[in-house]
């Protein structure tokens, strides 16, 4: 056991800590730190002044130490009343885990759908874990006789002895084991994981839960974003069952209802008949988010949310989006829902005269279509003390707020373009009211294979990827809505129309400014929590998406102040990630986004550069850099096509979308907007580059 010593302050105490290679204790190739354990004891000096020295060893070793007193602290411990007489915890838990059951991925004999498969194998344990305890009661819950071997060798060596054959089983938390090596096959048990303090320090105890506290105050969900950050990316939800495969496999591709003509989320294409919108860069996703199967879709279209629903309870598709049926509605209707796959902001498009005082009114009318069941959940969620009136579709709803038999129609902030042009006829505008609503895929209750395999891939297909694309699909739809105008009416005189392209670019810039102003809002009330955090993304070193956020916010109160900043914004996507980490592993996607950090630095070296989500960067070009954008984005090209031609490792081979943005005083009202702008420029080149590279 080696131990390292930290870069000390002056004043705080020593700690000395476990260091145990795995997802709570990480060291990359350049020797810094993260993990869970790691980034959440570093919150805790933040509080307490702590300085660490660092023991290292594998986990048994280390509980050994600690409980013979030569190490202060261990994360990652799991209480016992028997743990409770030895060591002392910390009153809040760090997190909870789960253990899994792992097999070598060349193991054909082990199914966790016959538990019978696991008699007379060799089942490795870390010594002294509760786990051992979890391992056992299962295995006398399911007649399982296995071999129990506890172990106290760190994880490579486990790795090679499953991979050898010496054991057939390794049980651990899961999050521990990349896919690459080991696969998880079945849950065991599942626990809270503390902070332990060796009861030769109780002094550190209380400043240990003083801190923990300060922290929760500062942000509830810090458990849950290490979680996600560190053991997420890594869990069973990128396998299928056995159970799972083999119902793709008899029952073939998945059937998918969705409703016409509802861009941005879903539509028949009009010259093809196939599927456009959000739902269809989902699906592609979907089609290959897990690392041991592939998913067909068959998309069917229907006239409405209503007739999709209706085929579904027929059994003519196997699912349908998209559903906004409440649990209970969900049951009423013998329909059960995914979690959410899209989300939008709702907008009530009211008479343009009463854009600014509709929801002053006591009592307001919504027109709605009528035997909608989305309509109807809405409602009801969201707007219970509002009357509705229901008509036979949506132009005739928009019809009823022009005549003042009802003061407004409901609609998503994504679908608004797709009736912009019937708004500016009949004098409507949009309203925002601060409300969400959620987009699932409804499935027949009783498909419980079937909603097991949608449900995954929620977790699986990106959020980012998926409001990109609204975001993409609802500006196209605006270009289609403009030339149907001036395709059905090729008679209109030249200055009508320029009149018509004006009115229509006035009720998209009010759109674009209810949104921009909400978001501004907002952004300002989150500046004292985002001053709280830590703007260093700990893979990269380029400043993260809090840094991002604040670097923005920044910006806005300069435009706001008067000044006109010259800047530019990139916004840039990295190229096959995915297929790297499911073929090489999670260490060698690390290296792919190390590389392109590094050559986005290197090109765009006088500007601040940003890892803004999992595989996305973002750039605000100034000064010099600005000045240079066109030149600098032709070198970044061209070395990021040279790092890609020489490159003997797929892992070394950057290819990135990119999409650059200039701020326009004259056109845009918020930093937001030329964000947005360069969003939508690099979705249109990955959008390319994926037709490029299908096959």
């Amino acid at each position: 056991m080696i131990p390292h010593i930290a870069h000390a302050r002056e004043d705080g105490k020593v700690v000395r800590v476990g260091w145990y290679e795995s997802p709570f204790n990480m060291t990359d190739s350049f020797g810094r730190r993260s993990g869970f354990a790691y980034d959440y004891q570093q919150k805790i000096a933040a509080y307490s002044g702590w300085n660490y020295e660092y023991v290292e060893g594998s986990w048994p070793e280390l509980m050994q130490l600690f409980m013979d007193g030569g190490i202060d602290l261990m994360s990652d411990v799991s209480y016992t009343e028997e743990r409770a007489k030895t060591m002392l915890f910390s009153t809040l838990p760090m997190g909870a885990e789960e253990y899994y059951i792992f097999i070598s991925p060349d193991n054909e004999e082990i199914s966790k759908d016959d538990f019978s498969t696991f008699n007379g194998k060799k089942v490795g344990i870390n010594q002294g874990s509760v786990q051992v305890g979890f391992f056992r009661e299962w295995a006398e819950a399911n007649g399982v006789q296995a071999e129990v071997i506890e172990m106290t060798e760190d994880v490579s060596e486990v790795l090679e002895m499953l991979r050898r054959g010496d054991i057939d089983c390794y049980v651990v938390l899961d999050g521990y084991l990349d896919s690459s090596v080991a696969l998880p096959v079945c849950k065991v048990g599942a626990s809270d994981f503390y902070f332990a303090v060796s009861r030769s320090r109780p002094d550190l105890l209380a400043e240990l839960n003083e801190a923990m506290n300060r922290i929760h105050e500062e942000d509830h969900n810090y458990n849950q974003q290490l979680y996600d950050k560190y053991l997420k990316a890594f869990g069973v939800n990128y396998y299928l069952s056995t159970e799972e495969k083999n119902w793709l496999s008899e029952h073939g591709t998945i059937r998918v209802g969705y409703q016409d003509n509802y861009l941005s989320f879903c539509a028949a294409d009009k010259n093809t008949g196939e599927l456009t919108g959000a739902l269809k860069d989902y699906l592609e996703d979907a089609a290959s988010c897990f690392n041991n199967a592939k998913l067909s879709f068959t998309p069917v279209a229907y006239p409405s949310a209503a007739a999709a629903t209706e085929a579904l309870q027929k059994g003519e598709v196997d699912c349908m989006f998209p559903s906004n049926l409440s649990v209970s509605d969900g049951e009423a209707a013998g329909l059960i829902m995914t979690p959410s796959i899209m989300s939008s902001e709702i907008y009530a498009v009211a008479r343009a005269s009463e854009q600014h005082t509709l929801l002053q009114k006591e009592q307001i009318t919504v027109a709605v279509v009528a035997d909608n069941p989305n309509y109807d959940a809405m409602m009801k969620d969201h707007f219970s003390s509002w009357k509705w009136e229901g008509y036979s579709d949506r132009q005739a709803c928009l019809q009823a707020v022009a005549d003042g038999k009802a003061d407004c129609m409901l609609i998503s902030n994504y679908n608004y373009n797709n009736l912009s042009r019937q708004c500016e006829r009949l004098k409507l505008a949009p309203v925002a009211t601060g409300k969400y609503l959620d987009y699932s895929i409804a499935v027949q209750a009783g498909n419980t294979v079937l909603y097991s395999i949608l449900t995954r891939t929620t977790d699986n297909v990106s959020k980012t990827s998926t409001n990109a694309a609204l975001a993409y699909y609802s500006a196209e739809d605006a270009k289609t809505t403009l030339l149907d105008f001036i395709r059905d009416n090729p008679l209109v005189d030249i200055a009508i129309v320029a009149v018509v392209i004006s009115l229509l670019a006035v009720i998209i810039a009010q759109q674009r400014i209810i949104r921009a102003k909400k978001e501004v809002k907002e952004s300002h009330l989150q500046v004292e929590d985002l001053n709280k955090r830590v703007f260093v993304d700990a893979l990269t070193s380029v400043r993260n998406k809090g840094g991002f956020n604040e670097y923005i916010n920044g910006l806005q109160e300069r435009i706001d102040s008067g000044e006109r900043p010259e800047f530019a914004v990139i916004i840039l996507d990295s190229n096959d990630l995915k297929p790297i980490n499911d073929h090489y592993g999670h260490d060698k996607g690390d290296i792919y986004l190390r590389t392109a950090s590094r050559l986005i630095c290197r090109v765009y070296k006088h500007s601040p550069v940003f890892r803004i989500g999992g595989d996305e960067f973002a750039v605000v070009l100034m000064n010099d850099d600005y000045r240079n954008r066109d030149k600098l984005e032709a070198q970044f090209i061209q070395e990021s096509g040279e790092i890609y031609a020489s490159a003997e490792n797929e892992w070394d081979r950057v290819s990135m979308a990119m999409g650059m943005a200039e701020y326009d005083p004259k056109s845009d009202d918020s930093v937001d907007d030329v964000v947005q702008r360069a969003d939508k420029n690099m979705y249109e080149n990955k959008h390319a580059w994926k037709e490029a590279h299908k096959g």
